[in-house]
């Protein structure tokens, strides 16, 4: 019996031995490259979006962020509170995508162990990040040894809260690593690691101010510095949109041979097809295929998306002739057309 649980504690290290020489291996790759980002993933972490007890808000969030900054978001993973998932998600990613993004995992309960996770998958160590304890301090929390905690509360003031072990928790990050503040009214660090893995909260609210100013930057990145804020505006995507009262099995055969052109000449444009869905023609949506405005009775909404400008319109223009298509404007009110997919 002792010569098993001695062999499997030996297995044991080794397998946490391997993950921290990976996780180097990663770390000491990151650091070899310079070119500016462009592919992006993203790692959602939680119980709660594989339960169904909450729905993810940040991965469309971040979507549509990263397009409109010319940055070409490829993958969406969701990872349940487990330390192995997370670090096998986390480095996965990172060797493959220029950025990485996580979020969730990140507060002071027992199932926040994102930080946790990351570190022990690249080999690095949990440390207490005195910056954001004193940030803390100076957002409302104090000592436990504090006299506030002791003294009587004040109307309409808030009470101070104590910064005890579960809060610290949050201040403790894998080390080594890179820290910044985007939000002046918020204590809250955005850590990167590896150079390119940005850990994030999984509350939508901070979610969305932090990464706002973060993406910012890395868009303009023109080295590993990050040292340019504005971003190049020739890699940015555009997207040109048009409708057709015709079925999508009608279409199917145009746009097939308009991407096959398209294709064969490395254009970098790709065309998206999402059908209306009409579920009776008894409905109200029996009007609108009667009704002398075409754009109401339209069928299917197609997408042309490319970074340049010039051929995505010439394609859209192209298509649109070939079908006997409408111009539709890029706009939030086509977003409920577009959730209606297949």
């Amino acid at each position: 019996m002792s010569l098993i649980l001695s062999q499997f504690i030996k297995n044991k290290t080794l397998t946490n031995s391997l993950k921290g020489i990976q996780g180097q291996f990663f770390l000491n790759a990151r650091k070899l490259s310079s070119k500016p980002p462009r592919t992006v993933a993203a790692c959602m972490i939680g119980d709660e979006i594989l339960t169904g007890r909450i729905a993810d808000t940040n991965a469309h969030f971040l979507a549509k962020e990263c397009f409109n900054r010319g940055l070409d978001l490829q993958k969406i993973i969701v990872v349940p509170d487990d330390m192995n998932d997370i670090g096998d998600a986390v480095t996965e990613l990172s060797s493959k995508y220029d950025l990485v993004f996580t979020s969730g995992g990140i507060g002071p309960t027992h199932d926040d162990i994102t930080y946790e996770a990351i570190a022990n998958a690249f080999g690095l160590k949990l440390e207490e990040h005195q910056p954001t304890v004193e940030r803390m301090l100076n957002h409302g929390f104090v000592r436990e040894n504090s006299i506030l905690l002791k003294l009587p509360e004040i109307p309409n003031r808030p009470k101070p809260r104590p910064l005890n072990a579960a809060r610290l928790r949050m201040a403790t990050l894998p080390t080594p690593c890179s820290v910044m503040y985007p939000c002046d009214d918020l204590w809250v660090p955005l850590v990167t690691v590896n150079n390119n893995v940005s850990i994030l909260p999984g509350v939508p609210r901070l979610f969305e101010s932090m990464i706002i100013p973060f993406i910012n930057k890395v868009a303009g990145r023109t080295n590993s510095n990050f040292s340019n804020g504005s971003y190049d505006k020739r890699a940015k995507f555009f997207r040109q949109m048009i409708g057709s009262n015709l079925f999508e099995a009608d279409l199917a055969p145009i746009l097939r041979e308009a991407q096959m052109e398209i294709n064969k000449k490395k254009l970098g444009i790709k065309i998206g097809s999402y059908p209306k869905y009409r579920p009776s023609p008894k409905n109200d949506d029996e009007k609108d295929m009667h009704s002398n405005n075409i754009q109401e009775k339209s069928n299917v909404l197609i997408t042309f998306v490319g970074r340049d400008e010039e051929e995505v319109k010439k394609w859209k223009e192209l298509v649109k002739k070939r079908i006997n298509g409408f111009d539709v404007e890029d706009d939030e009110n086509t977003e409920e057309f577009t959730q209606q997919q297949k």
